[in-house]
């Protein structure tokens, strides 16, 4: 008799609870005795004693248009597709959209694999360039994006950069993005804001300055792009990163995951050189404490229950006709979002990460802005 067949909804429901308390062995109560009001409170400090370092992903420019790493890809799949056409332009871009787009949802490639194509395409497209794939991308990651209206984030992380009496709060930021949109938004006011974007060796801020660290490349919208504006983005980026543990990226990257406190907002944890460096972090620090938070959204019940439904229609094996027809939607769909967070938690504290929840992205400025006013939850 199979474990279908075998169990009711009741011990699916207590099964997904032992599994969210026995399997995962790291010590999560002293996270979870955490409240979010001593969490926010501890970062205050942090940022107090200048030792705050902000760690940005692709998340924290989003709402300006910049495309994730998936559409991305897609974006230079559609330009490459364009340079290889040879028919007229009205007919390239028709064709090459619908191409671009029924080829990333129909086969599904692997996103290293399709970086690492576009990489040699635009380098043999344009030899005697050495920026071609770098170009390629800036104009892919500028179209369709608006700086109009700023971000609620975007202008709680300028807060914490022109905090009055010090010159800087924060001790630096790293972003992950090659965008040059938080850039443009401390330029964006009328109060100087004295800052340096890094992102190659040799590198240094003056006197004052902020320094914020383009570990993957930067792309300014504007200017002329050299071979210091090189990106990590396809598997020869990646492997050379992963390689060069003395590079300066990796060097900046375990020197604040090691000796400051960062938040995390706008990622996760899935980059395999990052948690390499964390890991390495870690290990050098030589305790189990949490020295960092990540800002994560809550997953959506509803969304998860959607899901689920859909899992459900498409496939038999997974509950007989009865079991589906006692199932309580709801509550399993709670339960399995109850475990997907211990089991983040779980991840971010085996590299010294607590996590600090939130139910809307539109409240990780409320918690930025908690941190610069020490006001309490």
């Amino acid at each position: 008799m199979s474990w279908q067949t075998a169990v009711s909804f009741d011990l699916l429901s207590k099964s997904a609870k032992l599994l969210a308390s026995d399997l995962f062995k790291i010590p999560l109560s002293k996270l979870q005795n955490i409240s979010q009001e001593n969490k926010v409170k501890e970062i205050s400090e942090w940022f107090e004693s200048e030792s705050l370092v902000l760690v940005l992903g692709a998340g924290a420019s989003a709402s300006y248009g910049i495309p994730d790493w998936n559409l991305l890809l897609q974006k230079l799949l559609l330009i490459s597709l364009k340079s290889d056409n040879d028919t007229t332009k009205d007919e390239i871009d028709e064709k090459s959209g619908v191409l671009a787009k029924t080829f990333s949802r129909v086969f599904e490639p692997n996103s290293l694999v399709t970086a690492r194509y576009l990489h040699n395409h635009f380098k043999e497209k344009h030899p005697r360039s050495k920026i071609a794939f770098e170009t390629a991308i800036r104009d892919a990651i500028y179209s369709g994006v608006n700086i109009d209206d700023e971000s609620g984030l975007m202008k709680e992380i300028r807060k914490l950069c022109i905090a009055a009496g010090r010159s800087p709060n924060l001790d630096s930021i790293i972003t992950y993005n090659y965008d040059d949109i938080l850039e443009r938004c401390l330029k964006n006011i009328e109060v100087d804001i004295p800052f340096k974007s890094i992102h190659a060796s040799g590198m240094k801020t003056g006197k004052n300055e902020l320094a914020i660290y383009h570990v993957h490349g930067y792309l300014p919208s504007a200017g002329k792009l050299t071979t210091k504006n090189k990106v990590v983005l396809s598997e020869n980026g990646y492997h050379q990163q992963y390689s060069d543990i003395y590079g300066w990226s990796n060097l900046i990257q375990i020197n604040k995951f090691k000796d400051y406190n960062c938040v995390f907002i706008g990622l996760s944890f899935s980059d395999p050189n990052l948690r390499r460096l964390l890991d390495i972090s870690k290990n050098e620090r030589g305790d189990n404490e949490i020295h960092h938070y990540c800002i994560k959204k809550r997953l959506d019940q509803d969304d998860v229950e959607k899901k689920l439904k859909k899992l459900l229609s498409e496939n038999n094996e997974i509950l007989e006709d009865k079991m589906r027809a006692e199932l309580d939607l709801p509550e399993f769909s709670n339960e399995l979002v109850n475990l997907m967070e211990k089991f983040e938690e779980n991840d971010a504290l085996s590299f010294g990460v607590g996590i600090i929840w939130v139910s809307s992205y539109d409240d990780i400025p409320e918690v930025l802005n908690k941190v610069r006013t020490k006001s309490a939850l």
